[in-house]
């Protein structure tokens, strides 16, 4: 089998300097050059940058801000409106994270208009029936989070407290758990007038409860008093309503009844904020 020569006797010239050297002292450079060994010169570091990957875009343990109602108007989604029934006032509006507490007041505007009036709006596009100037009105209207209509409701098993978050179990919790369950979207409920959010429910029933020990290492799982209500305690077969949503919806009643119902409008441009705006 043949094999190259040693090159014991041999001589070579430098890519480099064109001068002739040994043979058996040449080396080869990175980029391919056949040089001496004292001419030899090591890549320059620089030419081999490190790859530097994507930015962090998140926290892994965030720790957000407490909810705070926003002080100024804020964008809504296209058409941002849904009534929920003919012959009822009853109107579901989108506002995802709107960080709004329950009985709050909520002005809706339209498209700002060019005026040397301040704060000088548009009304929003009539829907189902309701006058955009209606839904507009100045004085605005009193919101309930999230939407609780149609009506579910069950009942409490047993009495709690006023800060307990494990143990709250229902008698039924039969769509109660259906959204958590594919989407793990935050729910809540009422119970006389204060609003429990959670994020789960056990198989038994219970609220935010995959395990005790697991809703003891992260309370908020079951949050009292959500959206400005009281903590409160509560009898045994007390009344359970389901508000689906609360996070992203809340619910309005203008007093003027849909043509239709399930009917999504308002148009675009369209911002939900405090009834006066400071210039």
């Amino acid at each position: 089998m043949p094999k190259f020569a040693s090159g014991q006797h041999a001589i070579a010239i430098s890519d480099r300097s064109g001068l002739r050297f040994p043979y058996r002292e040449m080396v080869k450079e990175w980029n391919g050059m056949w040089v001496h060994y004292t001419e030899y010169e090591s890549k320059q570091p620089q030419l081999e940058l490190a790859v530097i990957g994507p930015d962090g875009i998140g926290l892994e343990n965030p720790r957000p801000e407490q909810r705070s109602t926003p002080k100024v108007p804020v964008m809504l989604p296209e058409n941002p409106f849904q009534t929920f029934a003919a012959g009822d006032g009853v109107i579901f509006v989108h506002s995802p994270n709107h960080r709004r507490n329950d009985a709050t007041t909520v002005r809706f505007r339209g498209t700002p208009q060019v005026s040397s009036i301040t704060n000088k709006f548009s009304n929003c596009k009539d829907v189902d029936g309701i006058a955009g100037s209606t839904i507009c009105d100045s004085a605005g209207h009193d919101i309930s989070v999230g939407k609780t209509f149609p009506v579910t409701t069950t009942t409490l098993v047993d009495a709690i407290d006023n800060s307990q978050t494990t143990g709250i179990k229902l008698t039924s919790s039969t769509s109660f758990s259906s959204i958590t369950t594919d989407t793990f979207l935050r729910q809540a409920i009422l119970i006389d007038t204060e609003i429990i959010r959670y994020t789960t429910i056990a198989s038994d029933d219970s609220l935010g409860q995959v395990s005790p020990q697991a809703t003891a290492i992260n309370p908020n799982v079951v949050t009292r008093g959500a959206y400005g209500t009281t903590k409160a305690a509560h009898l045994a077969a007390a009344t359970v309503t389901l508000i689906e949503d609360p996070d992203n919806y809340f619910t309005i009643d203008q007093g003027t009844n849909a043509t239709v119902g399930g009917i999504e409008g308002g148009g675009f441009p369209v911002s939900a904020g405090p009834v006066t705006i400071t210039p």
